[in-house]
């Protein structure tokens, strides 16, 4: 048995709602900030709270990427906030994957009513030149999205064609 080894980094859209609420929360610390100084000081307790909360909720996680490590037959998966600091989010058997197909597949057909759960990994963004958006239905259990090139994909088709599908 031959090992295959690849890697594929990908960064993952920025999530609009997270980046409004970031910053709403960064005006009601000013506003907070501002009236602390002229109304009365019992509002800078405010402005710290919507700062540590903007921080936390938002800044910490501003940047999110992907790194998808393919290594004989196992899928890790791992999340990257702000080029800094790895979460390693799935580490996937393949031998339990039930199929592997692009998102807009017909090979996904019979597999699109099952009672899943839906995880999301890929960019968010529509399929480019570079990266397109796949589908993995895992153990029968869980529904996996993730944004992978060409490249990457022929990597694992090589090893395990009969639950890869091409188109």
């Amino acid at each position: 048995m031959s090992e295959a080894f690849k890697e594929l980094l990908i960064k993952q859209k920025e999530n609009k709602k997270d980046k409004l609420l970031g910053t709403g929360m960064v005006v009601a610390a000013v506003i907070s900030l501002v009236s602390g100084l002229l109304l009365h000081p019992l509002f800078l307790l405010g402005a710290v709270a919507f700062g540590i909360l903007s921080y936390v909720v938002y800044y910490r996680k501003m940047k999110v990427e992907y790194e998808y490590t393919y290594m004989d037959r196992e899928l890790r998966i791992d999340r990257i906030y702000n080029e800094s600091k790895r979460k390693s989010i799935a580490v996937l058997d393949l031998n339990k994957m039930e199929i592997l197909a692009k998102e807009t597949s017909y090979h996904l057909d019979g597999y699109k009513n099952r009672p899943v759960k839906e995880w999301d990994f890929s960019t968010g963004l529509e399929d480019n030149e570079d990266l397109a958006t796949y589908v993995m239905y895992y153990a029968g259990s869980d529904k996996y999205y993730l944004s992978l090139s060409e490249d990457f994909m022929q990597t694992i088709r090589r090893t395990m064609p009969h639950k890869v599908k091409a188109d």
